[in-house]
């Protein structure tokens, strides 16, 4: 008896008179389809984890964008205002991430001493608040953010209230003999037409604000600094008729799903994964004489591939490595 061509899911589903007791979801052809996808999604993402993100710029282009975008949600999530891309931020940070990337590094103090804020001044960035969030041996952006948002004092840059700006840098280089991508997030507020009389120049490392009983007062002194660096939006909150900010949007969510490769590819997988347990079920349950093989073979063969790729994602991740704060210093910095 020969199975009619499919018409609907009862088709595709159902073992039923009409399609021989066989659901099309299961045959031989459809099998080969899904298996040859599987096979190119596991392809794209060997890919982009092992040769995209560690051995070309790609993430050094995109990084940036998605995790101010995260960072953003985060603040949001807090009733927090977002934070605005600044260019001489972004700058000081490279410079850092370049810093540690070359010399083999992974701290906030660099091994000559120098602390964070030295980046700020080699590019003349002049701040009433600042802090710092690093991150090394990740392959994704949302792991990344994730990491920060669980560290206590990461995190308390993230919604830190003070702060206005953000600059990211991003390097690669070798971390513990492997290569790795290192990540610099500089959070600030910068001086502009501020009295800093009884004003401190207040700094976080990943979080950290200086004592109250440490804070020192400044000679009365106006400094008057005029912002001319050009501001990218990381996330934006402007009207949606705006074409120019709907593809800010757009880019914004394509460097969140560029730079997520591994969330991307469990969502993909567990959803092939529930619907062919589920179908599976379905199939028997439908027809309990079920007698071909085809129908239980090609459904536990996806399944139990799709597994495995489960597992290769969670075995081969790298976990995001932030420092560790426990020893950092608060800095004062009297302008």
């Amino acid at each position: 008896m020969t199975s009619k061509k499919p018409r609907g899911l009862k088709d595709y589903l159902l073992a039923h008179k009409g399609n021989n007791f066989k659901p099309f979801l299961f045959t031989g052809g459809v099998i080969g389809i899904v298996l040859a996808l599987l096979l190119l999604v596991q392809a794209a993402y060997i890919l982009q984890t092992t040769v995209v993100s560690n051995k070309t710029n790609f993430l050094a282009s995109v990084l940036p964008g998605a995790l101010a975008s995260l960072t953003n949600q985060d603040r949001i999530k807090n009733g927090i205002d977002t934070l605005e891309r600044d260019e001489a931020l972004d700058r000081a940070a490279q410079l850092k991430a370049e810093d540690m990337a070359e010399k083999g590094y992974f701290s906030h103090v660099d091994p000559a001493g120098n602390a964070p804020w030295y980046w700020f001044k080699e590019v003349g960035y002049e701040y009433i608040y600042a802090g710092e969030n690093l991150a090394v041996n990740f392959t994704d952006s949302a792991e990344v953010e994730e990491a920060w948002m669980n560290s206590p004092t990461h995190r308390a840059n993230i919604v830190k209230q003070q702060y206005t700006n953000v600059g990211f840098g991003v390097a690669h280089g070798k971390y513990e003999g492997k290569d790795a991508t290192f990540v610099v997030q500089f959070f600030a507020k910068p001086v502009e037409h501020v009295s800093l009389n009884t004003q401190t120049a207040a700094i976080a490392l990943s979080g950290q604000d200086a004592p109250e009983s440490s804070k020192k007062q400044t000679e009365e002194k106006t400094v008057i600094k005029e912002d001319t660096s050009e501001k990218v939006l990381g996330i934006t909150d402007v009207a949606p008729e705006d074409a120019e900010d709907n593809f800010s949007k757009w880019n914004s969510t394509y460097e969140k799903l560029a730079t997520s490769p591994t969330k991307i590819f469990v969502y993909l997988l567990t959803v092939v994964l529930i619907i062919f347990v589920f179908a599976l079920i379905i199939a028997l349950l439908s027809h309990a004489q079920v007698k071909y093989l085809e129908v239980l073979g090609g459904g536990l063969l996806v399944i139990l591939i799709v597994l495995g790729m489960l597992l290769y994602a969670v075995l081969s991740k790298s976990e995001p490595i932030v420092p560790d704060t426990t020893d950092a210093t608060n800095t004062i910095v009297i302008e």
